[in-house]
């Protein structure tokens, strides 16, 4: 009997770890330079780009919607660069970045065309 009961705590148990330590991040996105208080959300369109987070795979996703040279794509955190792309992108091009193996907190997301910012995205980290 004993046996038994530790066999069947021991499966109870680790079932349940990797649902609580392997626990995914979740990924917001929000838009600094707009006057309306809209929190965090999992996308945003502007004129010549959208932004969608897929939580899945805590991927950030930036698909463009027109040709435009000279983007620049920039994460930054308390002044440090954690992702610089300066690139010629053509209309449907996906960029992706993998946001798993980022701390937790708030990065903001610049993009910058012909060296202009365009916007500041905040994206929010959470365990």
């Amino acid at each position: 009997m004993k046996k038994f009961l530790f066999a069947f705590i021991s499966c109870l148990v680790l079932a349940y770890v990797p649902i609580t330590s392997f626990a995914g991040k979740k990924i917001y996105i929000g838009n600094q330079t707009s006057s309306e208080p809209s929190g965090p959300r999992r996308s945003a369109t502007w004129d010549f780009f959208t932004i969608e987070v897929d939580q899945d795979s805590c991927n950030l996703c930036i698909t463009f919607l027109d040709d435009v040279t000279d983007v620049g794509l920039y994460m930054t955190k308390n002044r440090v660069t954690y992702e610089e792309d300066e690139l010629d992108v053509v209309t449907g091009q996906t960029v992706v970045y993998e946001l798993e193996n980022y701390s937790v907190g708030e990065y903001d997301f610049t993009i910058e065309v012909d060296g202009n910012v365009i916007e500041i995205i905040t994206v929010i980290i959470e365990e």
